[in-house]
C-alpha cells in the first residue's frame, strides 16, 4: 500500500485570538517579531466593545492581501468634547488588537482636538513597536481617531467644509491609500451626494 496523504499531522501550535471584540484572520507564525510590550496588551486588554453611553463610531482597515479592519467606538461629551470612554473591535493580527487597545487609552480624557494629535510614532512607543509587515495598523489606528472625530462633526450638523478644515484628506496621499475602506471617507461621499441632490443642475455643470 503506498503512503497517503498525511491527514493527521498538525500543524505547529499558533496564538489565535477568537472572542466578540477581536477575531484573528492573519495566522503569524508564533509571536516571531512581536515585542513583549505588545503581547502584554494584547494579553490583557480591557476596553474591547462599545463603552455604554457610545455615541460615535468609525471604522478603517483593509481586505486586500489578508483582512485587517479597526472599529473605533467612543462616548463623547457633547458640551466639553471630551473622549470620556473608547473602545474597539478588530479582526486582523496582533498587532491591529495592540494598537487599538493602545489608542482607546490614550484618547481617553483628550479632548477631540487634542486626540487628533496622535501620532503612529506614539502608537508605536505605546506599543512597543510592530513587526515591520504590521506597520499599516499603527496608520489605521490614528485614521480611526480622525474618522471619530469626523462621525462627531457629522452628527452634530457639520457639513464639507467644517469637515474638511478639521479633518482634512489627501486622496493621494499614503495613509488615504493605505485604508481601503473608511467610514471618514464614506461620510465625505454620504455629503457629496447629497449637495448634489439638493443643487441638480451644480452636479451636471
Amino acid at each position: 500500500m503506498g503512503e497517503g496523504r498525511d491527514i493527521y499531522h498538525e500543524p505547529p501550535q499558533r496564538v489565535l485570538l477568537r472572542t466578540a471584540d477581536v477575531y484573528q484572520t492573519e495566522v503569524d507564525d508564533g509571536v516571531a517579531g512581536y515585542s513583549e510590550k505588545l503581547l502584554a496588551i494584547v494579553a490583557d486588554y480591557r476596553n474591547g466593545g462599545r463603552p455604554e453611553g457610545c455615541n460615535v463610531q468609525s471604522m478603517v482597515g483593509k481586505s486586500k492581501r489578508g483582512e485587517v479592519a479597526f472599529r473605533l467606538f467612543a462616548r463623547v461629551n457633547s458640551g466639553t468634547r471630551v473622549i470620556e470612554a473608547a473602545g474597539f473591535k478588530t479582526r486582523g493580527c496582533l498587532a491591529m488588537t495592540a494598537c487599538a487597545s493602545a489608542t482607546c487609552s490614550m484618547i481617553e480624557g483628550r479632548t477631540l482636538a487634542e486626540a487628533l494629535a496622535l501620532t503612529t510614532d506614539e502608537v508605536r512607543e505605546a506599543v512597543g513597536g510592530v513587526p515591520a509587515g504590521k506597520a499599516n495598523t499603527l496608520t489605521f489606528a490614528v485614521e480611526a481617531v480622525r474618522a471619530l472625530v469626523g462621525d462627531f462633526l457629522v452628527r452634530e450638523g457639520a457639513g464639507l467644509p467644517k469637515l474638511d478644515a478639521a479633518v482634512p484628506c489627501d486622496s493621494y496621499g499614503v495613509a488615504c491609500l493605505m485604508c481601503e475602506h473608511c467610514s471618514l471617507r464614506d461620510i465625505r461621499t454620504d455629503l457629496l451626494v447629497s449637495s448634489w441632490e439638493d443643487e441638480p443642475e451644480a452636479a451636471c455643470a
